[in-house]
């Protein structure tokens, strides 16, 4: 939703334009942060998060919302650390398990169906996709 709202990390009011809750100015910060993961990550595969928050002094909240904005990936298939929001189940990326993300989207298509069956709209195509850090 566009409009104004308040920046999550600095509280001051900006336009927002519907997708970050972050002000230019702090989503530069955070960009800057994600970018430190990314390269060294890239220099040490394998790293454990807290290791990565410990040397980067990044702070673990932040970048357990990276994996779920789906932008960092964890390695291990069974952690103990990022779980789907739906059904409590390991996942390595992400809100959800595929299972669970499959059943949602098969919810949106049938009603977006539906709802097109009436109104005779154009179609709508949802994809999702991320960059994998390892």
């Amino acid at each position: 939703m566009q409009g104004f709202q308040n920046c999550k990390r600095c509280g001051k009011l900006f336009e927002s334009n519907g997708f970050s809750v972050l002000c230019p100015t702090c989503w530069k910060f955070d960009e800057y942060d994600f970018q430190k993961i990314k390269e060294y990550l890239t220099l040490h595969p394998g790293a454990k998060i807290f290791e990565v928050s410990n040397n980067l002094d990044i702070s673990v909240a932040k970048i357990k919302r990276y994996l779920r904005e789906s932008r960092l990936e964890i390695i291990e298939s069974k952690n103990l650390f990022l779980f789907c929001d739906k059904c409590g189940k390991c996942i390595r990326t992400g809100k959800y398990c595929d299972e669970c993300y499959r059943t949602s989207q098969s919810s949106v298509s049938v009603a977006y169906t539906e709802k097109q069956d009436t109104k005779h709209s154009g179609k709508v195509n949802f994809r999702s996709g991320y960059s994998s850090i390892r």
